[in-house]
């Protein structure tokens, strides 16, 4: 997967023989200038100006990486690539953002290296290895049971370490939990009639709380019915992942966090913002408890049915009693986005509750003592 691509890189050695140089003019001892440099999750690629030729070095053979130059030192950044086998590479930046590319550069790299993605197929195919030897040594259905039983053991143990260690953790794992829930979605697309079976009820509340209720693909789902339908089933869908989210919240939710929670859930089989916007729009039609809001200044939010605005303007005003409060204050006591809060603040302008003063500060919010003006 490609990481970052610059043009205009200089690629220097500090090793005594010329460098392997396939492709690009033949071996250099040196430099070799006006590169386009390529960064991946497997690779460091090096093509030269008219993409004729190509060099590439596998992050398997990088042990370390530094930087050097830049800032008061008035020489050019650059990235200093420490190989196994070539010694010292210079990476040197020359164009106009050379200082952030080089540092943007080296923070992409540096994560790649970390998560050792090169090393993924090793693991599954060591595993699969490890399995097939276990389960040779049974026969017939013990075998069978056999292989069952430690598919299910490293599904727990692969779940357990990706979601309870940090984000790079969960990356690490991402391939094998993506396999694990194709197979479970698979399971759920072939019951058929019997869902009703205990064991499938309780796979598909699972699957609800993963995010992964169904596989409803839009281009898939087209051949049997309309987009009408498609927006209808995917509108219940994501009013059944957002309703315990949403009292959570304390029952308002931008659209743009909505998207990102609801898409990070469903894993590999994302949904457009048109498609989140049309699927929200049916919510109120379909009187699913919750409905598409857009404020005046043109946010648009999900908010409960239950939401009171009344309510939420008073306990505003309760809150800048004795002193004013702004939208970021409003943001950490009720532990909502800025931009909601700034909304909030807005509203209860609108009822009457606050009154506002505006700055080149920044604009403070005030109980209004004349509710009558």
């Amino acid at each position: 997967v490609e990481l970052l691509r610059r043009t205009g890189v200089e690629l220097r050695s500090d090793a005594s023989e010329p460098l392997p140089n396939p492709g690009m003019g033949g071996a250099w001892i040196d430099r070799n200038i006006n590169l386009t440099m390529t960064l991946t999750t497997h690779r460091l690629c090096f093509s030269n100006y008219n993409n004729k030729g190509a060099w590439f070095l596998h992050h398997s053979n990088i042990h370390n990486l530094s930087t050097t130059g830049g800032g008061m030192t008035f020489k050019s950044p650059k990235l200093v690539v420490s190989t196994y086998a070539l010694g010292d590479l210079l990476l040197c930046f020359r164009e106009n953002n050379k200082l952030k590319d080089r540092d943007d550069c080296h923070k992409l790299f540096q994560k790649a290296l970390d998560r050792k993605g090169w090393e993924t197929e090793q693991r599954l195919q060591q595993k699969q290895r490890t399995s097939d030897q276990i389960a040779s040594r049974k026969v017939g259905v013990d075998a069978i049971l056999t292989k069952n039983a430690l598919r299910h053991k490293e599904a727990a143990q692969l779940t357990e370490s990706a979601f309870d260690g940090d984000a790079e953790d969960l990356l690490k794992e991402a391939a094998e939990l993506v396999k694990i829930i194709q197979k479970y979605v698979t399971t759920l697309e072939h019951s058929g009639e019997s869902t009703n079976s205990a064991e499938q009820a309780q796979l598909n509340d699972m699957m609800s709380n993963m995010g992964m209720a169904s596989a409803l693909s839009k281009s898939e789902f087209q051949n049997k019915r309309s987009d009408e339908d498609f927006y209808n089933i995917l509108a219940r869908q994501l009013a059944d992942f957002l309703l315990p989210k949403l009292s959570v919240a304390g029952g308002v939710m931008t659209l743009t966090d909505v998207y990102c929670l609801y898409n990070r859930a469903r894993g590999t089989n994302l949904i457009s913002p048109d498609d989140l916007l049309a699927a929200s729009s049916r919510f109120s039609l379909l009187k699913l408890k919750m409905s598409l809001r857009s404020f005046p200044s043109g946010v648009k939010v999900i908010q409960q049915d239950a939401f009171n605005d009344m309510e939420m303007a008073k306990k505003l005003q309760s809150l800048c009693q004795g002193k004013p409060i702004t939208s970021m204050q409003v943001s950490r006591d009720l532990k909502i986005p800025s931009l909601l809060a700034k909304e909030q603040l807005l509203a209860a302008e609108r009822l009457g509750y606050l009154c506002r003063d505006t700055t080149l500060e920044t604009t403070l919010f005030y109980p209004n003592l004349f509710p009558d003006y």
